[in-house]
């Protein structure tokens, strides 16, 4: 223990029951003081949450720890907010703060009844001077299996040297590659499967495992908890670029991203786990079973998929591959209507994305009630997005249909059609 100090917990127990009491009363209804009060509990309620999961560390250990505090705020609000959404109470900022202040107190109890307990084999264990004997004897030994191993791992074969995880990561990431890439495989949603792990886990651990490739330099739940945080952000992050490009936010673009970064941060981990003592080494047997038994899933998944599909091509449905739609507008909604001013010029813009996979001529083609209000020819190479301005005034007042038809020339047969319904005033 490095600390029996508990007087941190005891703040932020005060802090959760006073914000219980704020929130809860009538009286104090002020929309700066609940933003105070839950900027308060925010961070309080990541604090006592780490404070549980590490019992044997003090405040000062505890503060060591910021990002994963910030972390585990974040995960408590979402998740009180998921819950507050889709219950009766509904997502109200009293509601949160309230709840939020009650799970602090819990957590604050809990943290310090498991610190308590902590403390007690320290107390009745030997000696200090014992304890301190016993370091001594451990740093004098240490020494000597440092010098010694590094000549044992000359002698390994390859295949002992190249870590087990790291050939996971690196199966797992060429399986995204495959089942993204590959058609027929992309047609369907076996992507999915490993797609989910590189969007909320592996791009993070594994650029952690860069920076971090020893064993004890992070301990499990910080590797853990920063390695989701990492893989979102990384996610956000290309996504973010993607919406500047002419792809756009593709789900399947991000996920190419974040495998070739994946294949890239396996080979650089490789390469500094070499210097590493074997000893050493980031090993997680647990995590390395279970993702064994998830690439092996994956594996079978695509497998029978593939074998499906060659057995059955024509069960493969790939649906229109170019997107569609008018910016703020439903399409193919019968209950929704557009309401505009007779005399007012009106400004739409209609967007068009190819996903053919290859250049395409597009005839755009939008009528009111039969008479053709605009059409266009276009030219897209695939990915490529095009926002169509659609200007016209309306006149007589009653309600009319707007049809949007897509032709894929030279067919003169529509390859896709939407209706939107007007409501002229």
């Amino acid at each position: 223990m490095k600390g029996a100090s508990s007087k941190d917990l005891m703040i932020i127990f005060v802090l959760a029951i006073i914000t219980t009491i704020f929130t809860s009363t009538a009286l104090f209804r002020n929309y700066t003081l609940d933003i105070a009060l839950f900027i308060l509990i925010f961070i309080g309620s990541g604090y006592a949450l780490i404070s549980v999961l590490y019992p044997e560390e003090n405040f000062q250990g505890l503060l060591r720890k910021p990002i994963l505090i910030m972390e585990m705020s974040v995960f408590l609000t979402i998740l009180t907010s998921v819950i507050l959404k889709y219950s009766p109470l509904g997502l109200q900022l009293r509601d949160l703060i309230l709840i939020l202040s009650l799970i602090t107190l819990l957590l604050a109890v809990t943290s310090y009844t498991l610190r308590r307990s902590y403390l007690k084999p320290d107390l009745k264990e030997t000696p200090v001077s014992e304890q301190v004997a016993e370091k001594s004897i451990q740093k004098t030994f240490q020494p000597s299996k440092e010098v010694t191993e590094p000549s044992k791992e000359i002698t390994l074969p390859f295949k002992a040297v190249l870590p087990k995880n790291i050939i996971i990561f690196t199966l797992l990431s060429l399986l995204m590659l495959i089942t993204v890439l590959i058609p027929p495989l992309n047609k369907t949603p076996i992507w999915m499967v490993p797609g989910s792990l590189f969007i909320l886990f592996i791009p993070g651990y594994l650029l952690l495992a860069v920076m971090f490739p020893k064993n004890d330099d992070l301990e499990l739940v910080e590797r853990f908890g920063l390695g989701c945080g990492g893989s979102l952000i990384l996610t956000s992050l290309i996504g973010l670029a993607f919406n500047y490009t002419p792809w756009s936010i593709r789900l399947e673009l991000i996920l190419i991203v974040l495998a070739v970064f994946s294949l890239i941060f396996c080979f650089i981990s490789f390469m500094k786990l070499k210097k590493v003592p074997r000893e050493r080494r980031l090993h997680i047997p647990k995590l390395e079973k279970v993702l064994s038994i998830f690439l092996i899933i994956c594996i079978l998944l695509t497998v029978a998929t593939s074998v499906y599909i060659f057995l059955s091509p024509e069960s493969l449905n790939t649906g229109h591959s170019t997107g569609f739609y008018v910016s703020g507008v439903e399409l193919n909604n019968s209950n929704y209507a557009l309401n505009l001013t007779s005399g007012e010029k009106t400004n739409l813009t209609m967007v068009l994305v190819n996903h053919e996979g290859s250049t395409v001529d597009y005839q755009v083609v939008v009528m009111v009630n039969n008479l053709t209000l605009k059409q266009s020819n276009f030219t897209l190479e695939n990915n490529q997005k095009m926002e169509i301005p659609l200007n016209f005034t309306p006149g007589v007042t009653g309600k009319r249909n707007m049809e949007f038809i897509i032709y894929k020339l030279p067919d003169e047969n529509p390859y896709q059609k939407w209706n939107l319904g007007m409501n002229v005033i």
